[in-house]
């Protein structure tokens, strides 16, 4: 699926023209595609996709002002990353209604208010598929947590300090907790330090 925006509207001329795909391999997550292609300056290109289903994250935040933060072993890496809750979004299901069910599955909590916060593009140079952020507020604990098979999650509420001094120590590395610092200091929810 390729999107149109404004940058891909007003650079058409940059756009590779699509002349084959075959997928090598698909399941319920992801499908993996290689493509030929022909760029800009003519020459054909054998190019490597990853196409995703489509993700959402929640940045949910206590009457404290504190970011619930969660650690979880992430096979690929082979270590343990700080996160927020979130997962992908299923069939027929909306990113803000997948950013509910998974806060409550991999937390046990619910909440009063949602705000949108803003899509991020997951590694663009291989993979089409974004994540959602939605602020949740008005926490109150509505059962306890059912995670997946597979997740082995700790949670800790941490203030914004916490979140920024790891995020400048590179102890966060995660593109969605990265992304939602961002968010939340652009919508003027967190101040901006220098």
């Amino acid at each position: 699926m390729h999107r149109s925006t404004p940058i891909t509207m007003m650079r058409a001329h940059h756009r590779w023209q699509m002349l084959s795909e075959q997928v090598v391999y698909q399941d319920r997550w992801v499908r993996v595609v290689l493509a030929e292609v022909r760029l800009p300056t003519g020459e054909r290109y054998t190019y490597t996709a990853l196409r995703r289903v489509p993700g959402a994250a929640v940045v949910a935040v206590n009457a404290q002002g504190e970011l619930l933060i969660q650690e979880e072993y992430r096979y690929p890496l082979d270590a343990v990353v700080y996160q927020v809750p979130g997962g992908l979004v299923e069939p027929g299901e909306s990113p803000l209604d997948a950013a509910r069910r998974e806060l409550l599955e991999e937390a046990g909590y619910e909440a009063e208010e949602w705000r949108f916060l803003g899509t991020v593009e997951d590694n663009p140079g291989l993979i089409e598929g974004t994540t959602t952020l939605f602020l949740a507020r008005g926490l109150h604990l509505a059962g306890s947590s059912r995670p997946d098979t597979a997740e082995f999650v700790t949670h800790h509420w941490r203030s914004p300090a916490w979140l920024r001094r790891h995020i400048a120590e590179g102890a966060v590395q995660d593109r969605v907790v990265l992304a939602a610092y961002a968010f939340l200091v652009a919508h003027g929810v967190l101040e901006e330090r220098g």
